[in-house]
Order: structure tokens, then sequence, then C-alpha cells
């Protein structure tokens, strides 16, 4: 296993090149760990491929599903396409094109869902291109950083909003646990011939022991495994379909 806190895009291209993606898989794609107030999601791609194909989203509703299921423990994981809006018809040429291959698929596939849904609308795997799932991360991370600067510079002003927050000290220190990249470690590139984790550009001491953490949990799992049956059956069921078609 591979943990890198170093250039996303050069771990991307030494992973890709020298494991090759697995059997089944076209693209691979960076799968992140996001929270919401009751349950955990998986956004992918967060970064790996910018310039995604339809068939490339197919491959990270699978990724993301198996990672849903044997690292985060959920049955039958919800998987939600990130779009503008939630209709089949909005989008572009490649969330229209996904959204059709999405919906043939052996998944628990629940439709577009929009950027307002992410944190409220409880989906366990969130499907998107590199492009934009990197720009949700980035963006999630900055507003999160903003809230806590704007909160605590606002209890500073008096002493009654200062002494409220010390008696609501248990719930702002669990939130900031909760919104912490340190607690996730890093994020799994799924598809690729090995088990690799990015972490954090920034990552502290406990970050990096959280990242090496994610691969030894990929590895116990048997992620890879498990994806290639999951492409395998993706594959079948797309023949038996193209078959019925054809009769």
């Amino acid at each position: 296993a591979a943990v890198s806190a170093g250039h996303t895009g050069a771990m991307v291209a030494a992973a890709t090149i020298r494991l090759r993606t697995l059997p089944g898989i076209s693209r691979p794609g960076i799968a992140t760990v996001m929270p919401t107030e009751t349950n955990l999601f998986i956004l992918l791609d967060a970064g790996a491929n910018l310039d995604a194909r339809p068939e490339h989203l197919l491959d990270y509703a699978l990724m993301g599903s198996i990672y849903s299921e044997e690292i985060l423990g959920y049955k039958k994981p919800k998987v939600g396409l990130l779009s503008i809006g939630s209709e089949d018809a909005k989008g572009n040429t490649l969330t229209k094109e996904g959204f059709k291959l999405l919906s043939a698929a052996p998944i628990h596939f629940v439709g577009n869902i929009e950027g307002r849904d992410l944190f409220e609308r409880p989906v366990e795997v969130v499907v998107c291109d590199g492009f934009v799932g990197n720009v949700v991360l980035k963006t999630s991370e900055s507003i999160a950083s903003a809230i806590f600067s704007w909160l605590k510079h606002e209890i500073q002003k008096t002493p009654i909003r200062m002494a409220g927050a010390w008696l609501a000290r248990a719930a702002f220190k669990a939130i900031k646990k909760k919104t912490s990249y340190e607690e996730y470690g890093g994020s799994l590139l799924l598809g690729v011939n090995g088990i690799c984790v990015i972490a954090h550009g920034s990552s502290s001491v406990k970050a990096i022991r959280n990242a090496v953490r994610v691969a030894v949990e990929a590895i116990e799992h048997g992620v890879n495994d498990r994806i290639i049956r999951a492409a395998e059956i993706a594959g079948a069921h797309k023949e038996s379909q193209a078959d019925a078609i054809a009769a």
C-alpha cells in the first residue's frame, strides 16, 4: 500500500501508470469521505479525472458502493448523481448520459441530487466528475473553516456570548471533530491495482495515522477484489440487457 500527502496529480499518474487499472474499470477515482448530521457519504470522483465520460461515472458508482458497504458498513448504499436538478433531463451531456447508465446498473441508484442536498439528503455515495468533485470538496472545507472563524469572532464580542459558548463547548468540539479532515485521514484512489491513499497536503501526524488506517481497512476488507467482482457483474448485466433488447 502507498500513502502520500504529496501532489495529488503525481500520485494519480504514478499509480495509474505503474499499477494499472483493475479489470473492468476504465478510470480510477478519488473517494473522499464527507460528513452529514446523521451519516457519512462518499464523494467520487474528488479530483483524479477532470474530463470524465459517462462510463467513468458508472465505474465511480460501482466503486463507491463497494467502499460504502465494506468500509462504512452501509447495506445497499444509495447512490446519487450530482447535477443541477433532480429531474433526469437536467444537467449537461455527461450527467444525462451518466444517468442512463446508472439507472440500468445493478446498484441502488436514487437519481440526481443537487448541491444543496449533499449534507441534507441521506445518500451514501455521490457521483460526479473530478472537476466538480474537487470544487465541492475544497468549497466545503473553506465553508467549514469560515463558519468556525465567524462564530469565534461573534462569540468574543460580549461576555454573555462567551459564557454561552463555554456551556456549549462540548457541542462545538463535536462539530469541529466531525468536520476535520484529520479524522478521516485520506482518500482512497479506487480503481487501481493496489491500495493508494491520498492525504491532505497539510496533514498532521494524526491525519497521516488515520490515512494509514484507511489503507489497512481497504486491504483487510478486500475492497479491490470486491470491485473486480462488481465490475464483472455489471458487465454481465449490461450484456444480458443488450441480448434482451436484441431479442
